[in-house]
Order: C-alpha cells, then structure tokens, then sequence
C-alpha cells in the first residue's frame, strides 16, 4: 500500500512540473504570437497545442482522452526543406518529449509531417510517437490546427 502511495505522489509531483512547463511556454507564445491550437485524432483523441520558438524548433502539446488522461509534451525541430510543394509548407517535424498518464510516465519520439496553407491560417498534421518508460505506448494520429496570429 506504501509503494502505490509513493508512485501516485511521483505521478502527481510530475503532472504538476508539466503543467508549469506549460504555463511557461504558453507565456512565451503569447508574446511571440506565433503558436497553434487544434484537435488530434488517434491515439490520443484531444486538444492539441503548437509553439515555435524559432523558425526551426516548436514546442508542442496533447491532452488527450479516451482510455483515461494523457498529456505530452514534446520539443520538436523542423526541416522546410525535405519535402517541396507548390503551395504552403509541407516541414518534417522530429522531436522528443515526455508522456505522463493516469498509469504511466514515459520518454517519447517524435515524427510528424504538418502541410500549413498560404491562403488560411489552418494546418494539417499526421505524426507517430512511440513511447517508453514504465510501459511501452505506441501513439499516433492525425490533427488539423489553427495558427494564431
């Protein structure tokens, strides 16, 4: 009973390092004026948040739901480079971050591609992240979001 005790006291203590992280960052965006909100579909289903921090790095976030409370946090680099289009953008994105849940805590990758339109502020994503720690989580889906600007 002591042990269950002292992992929920951890859980807890990382949720809420996370949740600061967070607020930090979200301070920041606000001042750059350069992030995204959207939804993601998959695994997880949820709310779905970007910051670039450069023309090249991006924080980004999930709270998800489903089979129970999910969150990410991820910090992520962009290549515009790798793939070309006519129109928009179309970055690659990589990245790694950190996954806690109701029942885990996890290290996770990141690999993602987001098409972002010239004639509306919408942007389309579709990315995978496998993630280890006190399990092993396959994640991934699909999301649109609107940039704020």
């Amino acid at each position: 009973m002591q042990v269950k005790s002292e992992r929920l006291k951890v859980k807890i203590l990382w949720l809420v390092i996370f949740i600061c992280e967070i607020s930090r960052y979200t301070t920041f965006c606000e001042a750059k004026n350069d992030s995204e909100i959207g939804v993601i579909i998959g695994k997880p289903v949820g709310i779905s948040g970007k910051c670039m921090l450069s023309e090249k790095t991006a924080i980004d976030g999930v709270f998800g739901f489903g089979s129970g409370f999910m969150a990410h946090l991820d910090y992520l680099w962009h290549d515009f480079n790798a793939l070309k289009v006519n129109e928009g953008k179309l970055p690659f994105y990589y990245g790694v971050g950190a996954l806690v849940s109701e029942k885990n805590f996890c290290v996770q990758g990141k690999l993602g591609l987001e098409y972002l339109f010239d004639t509306n502020p919408l942007g389309i994503f579709i990315e995978i992240a496998p993630a280890v720690g006190t399990d092993f989580i396959f994640q991934g889906g699909i999301g649109v979001r609107y940039r704020l600007k």
